[in-house]
């Protein structure tokens, strides 16, 4: 358990490496004849689960002492490929790449995951694969994958995310003739798209955007680029710079250094909404579509003031480490607020008086709602009590390191 204080947020940060590239560049790196350098990756549990999975398949991967800087030595390409066990643990990401270099290759998979990953759906890629000959055992983990998918039209609608978008257009370059991604609906969350997109480039793989998705050429063949540096993480450094500005401090009050000024990653255009948090608001409603992961930060920092708020445009949250519309819903009624979801975001209706719950709050696996629960102190009269301390590092594992830095004050009770 841990209970976070009352705090500001303020400070200079150097801004985390994103995750999320992260593993895109080790799947990739798995793929050319020749060994890749990958510098600036973060230390988390998906990172590790990533390199594991990458090491069933046969890669040999060094790390240096700090971990933010991996070799990886392809594995053999081999016919016909032999069988693996492969276990995803607790990281989706991870899981969909995986699946799509599997069927690309036509490797037979037994596939195993842990914690809240055993709940997620996966249809939005295996459905997909299974249309174009990939065989599942089960549809949801654990499952066994068989055969090679085949190339074509892969559809999507847009609201669907883009970890099954960025699986197929890794992978579908390798099949044997042209593929096409379509889009049904405009993307949401074009910024990882393009960043895998441009990514791949690196490696000398060719994908071209149209009007309604992409174009992929096949017989294309990852080349090593030798060295390459995951670009450090604008969602990440926007929840610091919004916890600065609803601390008072408009954004100015903390520093984030080392952000990648020509990366297509969202999170860019926060000014409006950090001047509607920086004081304490009672109704408003904001369009979170181009800074999803924000969302539960927004319904946190309502939650401890008793504020009421609406947020839209976030559908995809519903299938992330937990759905977190759900889970923010429930902790606003936990500290006496009204709440309720629908199809793309939550209203949450305040009273202006929250009840701080004696006990702790359940963030149900997600490493999103546990560290905006934590930042929602800048805004809270009392302390917040959380289940689990280790809520963060899924996917960022220095977070508290850097709350303490910046202003932050917590206390860990152990069991």
């Amino acid at each position: 358990m841990i209970r976070i204080n009352p705090s500001k947020i303020s400070g200079t940060l150097h801004a985390p490496a994103s995750k999320a590239h992260a593993q895109r560049l080790l799947f990739m790196a798995s793929m050319p004849a020749y060994p890749t350098r990958i510098k600036n990756v973060p230390r988390c549990n998906d990172i590790d689960s990533t390199i594991a999975c990458l090491e069933s398949l046969g890669c040999i991967i060094s790390r240096n002492s700090t971990g933010d800087e991996v070799v990886v030595k392809p594995f053999p390409k081999t016919s016909p490929m032999p069988d693996v066990a492969l276990n995803f643990r607790d990281s989706a990401t991870t899981a969909r790449l995986a699946m799509a270099l599997c069927a690309s290759l036509g490797i037979n998979a037994d596939c195993r995951a842990s914690g809240t990953l055993v709940k997620r759906k996966m249809i939005q890629l295996t459905g997909r694969l299974a249309l174009r000959g990939v065989t599942f055992s089960n549809f949801s983990l654990p499952f066994v994958l068989s055969g090679r998918m085949a190339s074509g039209e892969y559809s999507f609608t847009g609201d669907e995310g883009t970890q099954a978008i960025s699986a197929i257009m890794m992978f579908a370059p390798c099949l044997l003739s042209d593929s096409q991604i379509k889009f049904e609906s405009e993307l949401i969350d074009n910024g990882m798209a393009e960043l895998t997109r441009l990514s791949m480039e690196k490696f000398q793989m060719s994908v071209v955007p149209t009007e309604d998705g992409y174009f992929i050429p096949g017989r294309q063949y990852y080349q090593s680029p030798e060295e390459i540096r995951t670009e450090n993480d604008w969602g990440l450094a926007a929840m610091w710079i919004t916890a600065a500005a609803a601390s008072g401090h408009e954004g100015a009050g903390l520093s984030v250094d080392n952000l990648p000024k020509n990366s297509p990653q969202l999170y860019r255009d926060l000014d409006n909404i950090n001047a509607l948090i920086y004081h304490k608001f009672s109704d408003i409603t904001i369009d979170a579509s181009k800074m999803p992961n924000l969302a539960t930060l927004y319904a946190a920092l309502a939650i401890v003031q008793g504020a009421s708020i609406r947020i839209t445009g976030v559908p995809q949250l519903k299938v992330k480490e937990a759905d977190r519309l759900a889970v923010m819903a429930e902790i606003a009624r936990k500290f006496g607020q009204k709440a309720e979801t629908f199809y793309d975001g939550i209203q949450i209706t305040g009273n202006g008086l929250p009840f701080f719950p004696t006990e702790p709050v359940d963030c149900q696996g997600d490493p999103w709602v546990f560290m905006s629960m934590c930042l929602a102190c800048v805004k809270a009269d009392k302390p917040i009590l959380l289940m689990d301390e280790h809520g963060a590092e899924k996917i960022y594992r220095d977070f508290l390191d850097d709350f303490k830095s910046l202003g932050g004050s917590f206390e860990i009770y152990q069991d």
